[in-house]
C-alpha cells in the first residue's frame, strides 16, 4: 500500500513537471509567433522598397533601414551611392516617391539620439526614423519621458532645429 502511494506521488510530481515544461514551450512558441507576425509588414517593406532603391540606382549598398509613420509612412535606407558616399533615400509608402540626401550634409541617427537624450532625458526612445515634413527631410523621434508620457519631436535633418514638438500625450 505504501509503495503504491509513493508511486502515485512520484507520478503526480512528474506530471506537474512535464505539464509546466509543455506550458513554457507553448508560451515561447506563441510569443515568437506574435512577434514574427507583428514584424512581417516592416520586413516586407524593407525587402520591397530596398529592392526598389537598388533598382533605381539610388544606392549600391543598403546599410541601415528606418521607418517613420505620422501622417504618412516613410521608409529610409542609408547606404553608399555609386561615388561611395554615405547617402540616405527616403521613400514615401504607396507613392514610392524618393528623396535622396547626402548624410554628410546633416545629422546622423546617433547625433539626433544624443540631442534628444541631452535635452529631454527620456526614459526610453521608442523610434527614430527619417521622413519628409513640409518638403524638408527630418528625423522623427518618438520617446517616453520620465513621467511615462509619449512625446514626438521632429528634428530638421540639415541643422538639428526642432521644427515640431508634441509632448505629454
Amino acid at each position: 500500500m505504501q509503495a503504491r502511494k509513493a508511486y502515485r506521488r512520484r507520478n503526480r510530481i512528474r506530471h506537474w513537471i512535464y505539464g509546466t515544461i509543455i506550458i513554457l514551450v507553448l508560451l515561447l512558441v506563441g510569443s515568437y509567433a506574435v512577434i514574427a507576425t507583428g514584424l512581417r509588414p516592416i520586413n516586407k517593406a524593407n525587402k520591397e522598397y530596398g529592392a526598389l532603391v537598388l533598382k533605381k540606382d539610388k544606392l549600391k549598398t543598403l546599410d541601415h533601414f528606418y521607418w517613420s509613420a505620422r501622417q504618412k509612412t516613410y521608409y529610409t535606407f542609408i547606404g553608399k551611392n555609386d561615388k561611395n558616399q554615405s547617402t540616405g533615400v527616403i521613400v514615401e509608402k504607396g507613392t514610392k516617391k524618393m528623396t535622396t540626401v547626402k548624410m554628410a550634409d546633416g545629422l546622423s541617427y546617433n547625433a539626433v539620439e544624443t540631442q534628444i537624450k541631452d535635452k529631454y532625458h527620456p526614459a526610453e526612445i521608442t523610434n527614430i526614423g527619417m521622413s519628409i515634413y513640409k518638403d524638408v527631410p527630418v528625423w522623427e523621434v518618438k520617446f517616453i519621458d520620465q513621467k511615462g508620457t509619449l512625446n514626438f519631436i521632429t528634428v530638421q535633418f540639415s541643422n538639428g532645429k526642432e521644427v515640431r514638438t508634441i509632448q505629454n500625450l
